[in-house]
C-alpha cells in the first residue's frame, strides 16, 4: 500500500508572519523516499492536499505553495482550484513555450499567483518573468554579487522576491537588504541555528517564570500562587480554562479550582506557553511552529500509550526556546528547572522524549524514512500532525493567546 505523507514548510515576510506554506510530498516505499514521476508527484499533491486532507486543514487561511509541471499547468482542471488559495510553482525544468506562457497569463487572470522555482537568470527562461508574480531564488546556489545583481534585475521588472534555503538570521537580515520581500528555509523551520545575543530583561522574566513553573517539586499550591502574583496571567489562565477547550460542565472560578481539574501538568505547559506567548518580538509563525511541535509530541505520547503525554508537550513547547530567546540552546536551558530527561531531548534529542522530537522535525520536513514513533503506524502519525495543526490555528486564531 502506498502512503501519502505532506510536509509543509512555513514562507513569511520581511515582518515575520505567515504568508503561505509550501506543500510538500513524499512517497513511502519499503521505508524509503520515493521520487520518481513528476507529473505524478504534482498531481498527487494537489488531489491531497485539495480533496483527502483539505488546503484548511493544512494552512489555514494562508496560500499553499505546490509546484506543478508543464503537464499539470496544461491540464484544465486546475482551473477549479481554489486560485485565492494556491500558488503555483513552476519548477526549474519545465520548458518555455508560446502555449505554456499563454497558460500562465490565462491562470493569472484567473488569479492564481504563480511563483518561478529555483529560477536563475538565463536567456531561455527570460520570457517566463512577465507571466509571474514571484521569483524564488536559492540562496546557497549564487555568491552574493550574483544574487544582489539578479535581486535588483528583477525587482526592476516589478517581481517579488523569495528566497529559498534560509539558514542563519545573518543570511536572512543581509537578503532584507538585497529587497527580498519573502522567505523559506531553516532558518525558520530549524530554529536552532540562530546565534546568541543578550538576553533582554522583559526575556529574563519569562525565563524565570518558566524555571518557577517546572520545578519538579512544585506543589498545586504554589503554582496557585505564583500564576496569582499575575494579573493578567490569571485572567487568561480562568478563560482558557472555562473556554471550549475542556467542555467544562461547571465554571471554574478560581486558580487552585482549574488546577484540581486540569491537571498540575496541563496548567503548567499553559502557563508556559502563555509566558512564551507575550514575548513580542517572537514571529507568531515562530510561535504557531512550537504550538504544532508541542501539541504533536503530546498526542504520539498518548497514541503510544505512554505515562504522562503533558510532558512531551513540555519538550515540544519549549523546542524552539533559543529562537524565541535569541540566545543558544544550551543558556536557555541551564536556567530551567526541567527533568534531565527533557533537557537531553531539547538539546540533543535524546531518548523518548527526543524520540518524539525527532518524529516532529523529520514531519516537519516530510523526511519519510525518518517518520517513525514506537509501534505506531504511519497514518497515525500523520494523523497526529494534522490534527495538531489544526489545533494550533485554531487557538492562535481564537484570541486564546495574548498579543
Amino acid at each position: 500500500m502506498e502512503r501519502i505523507f505532506i510536509g509543509r514548510q512555513p514562507i513569511l515576510d520581511g515582518a515575520g508572519q505567515i504568508y503561505g506554506y509550501e506543500l510538500l510530498h513524499r512517497r513511502a516505499g519499503e521505508g524509503c523516499a520515493v521520487i520518481d514521476d513528476g507529473d505524478r508527484i504534482s498531481t498527487d499533491m494537489l488531489l491531497n492536499a485539495v480533496l483527502e486532507i483539505g488546503i484548511q486543514q493544512l494552512a489555514g487561511t494562508h496560500r499553499s505553495f505546490i509546484n506543478v509541471t508543464q503537464k499539470l499547468l496544461m491540464n484544465q482542471g486546475i482551473d477549479a482550484l481554489p486560485s485565492e488559495r494556491i500558488v503555483l510553482e513552476v519548477l526549474e525544468n519545465v520548458p518555455v513555450d508560446a502555449p505554456l506562457l499563454a497558460r500562465l497569463e490565462q491562470l493569472r487572470c484567473q488569479k492564481f499567483e504563480i511563483a518561478l522555482d529555483d529560477y536563475v537568470c538565463l536567456p531561455d527562461r527570460d520570457a517566463l518573468i512577465a507571466h509571474a508574480d514571484i521569483v524564488k531564488l536559492d540562496v546557497l546556489a549564487l555568491d552574493w554579487d550574483t544574487l544582489a545583481r539578479q535581486a535588483q534585475s528583477l525587482q526592476r521588472r516589478g517581481m517579488r522576491l523569495l528566497a529559498e534555503k534560509v539558514e542563519t538570521r545573518t543570511m536572512y537580515e543581509r537578503l532584507r537588504g538585497l529587497g527580498f520581500e519573502l522567505f523559506q528555509g531553516y532558518f525558520f523551520a530549524k530554529p536552532e541555528i540562530v546565534t546568541s545575543q543578550k538576553l533582554l530583561p522583559n526575556k529574563l522574566n519569562v525565563l524565570e517564570l518558566l524555571s518557577k513553573v517546572n520545578q519538579p517539586e512544585i506543589t498545586p499550591a504554589r503554582l496557585a500562587e505564583i500564576i496569582r502574583g499575575d494579573v493578567s496571567l490569571s485572567v487568561t489562565v480562568l478563560r482558557w480554562a472555562n473556554s471550549s477547550v475542556y467542555g467544562l460542565r461547571t465554571a471554574v472560578e478560581s486558580i487552585q479550582r482549574a488546577i484540581v481539574v486540569l491537571g498540575l501538568q496541563t496548567i503548567r505547559n499553559w502557563v508556559a506557553l502563555l509566558a512564551l506567548a507575550r514575548m513580542g518580538s517572537t514571529p507568531s509563525e515562530l510561535m504557531k511552529l512550537v504550538l504544532v511541535r508541542a501539541r504533536t509530541c503530546e498526542l504520539l505520547a498518548t497514541a503510544a500509550a505512554l505515562p504522562n503525554p503533558s510532558s512531551y508537550f513540555t519538550v515540544g513547547l519549549l523546542s524552539a526556546l533559543d529562537a524565541m530567546l535569541k540566545v543558544h540552546m544550551s543558556e536557555a536551558l541551564e536556567r530551567l528547572a526541567l527533568a534531565t530527561a527533557q533537557k537531553a531531548a531539547i538539546e540533543r534529542q535524546e531518548g523518548e522524549f527526543g524520540e518524539a522530537l525527532k518524529t516532529v522535525f523529520a514531519l516537519e520536513l516530510a523526511d519519510v524514512p525518518r517518520v517513525r514513533f514506537r509501534d505506531l503506524p504511519p497514518e497515525a502519525i500523520t494523523e497526529c500532525y494534522l490534527s495538531a495543526i489544526a489545533w494550533a490555528d485554531n487557538l492562535t486564531g481564537s484570541g486564546m493567546l495574548p498579543s
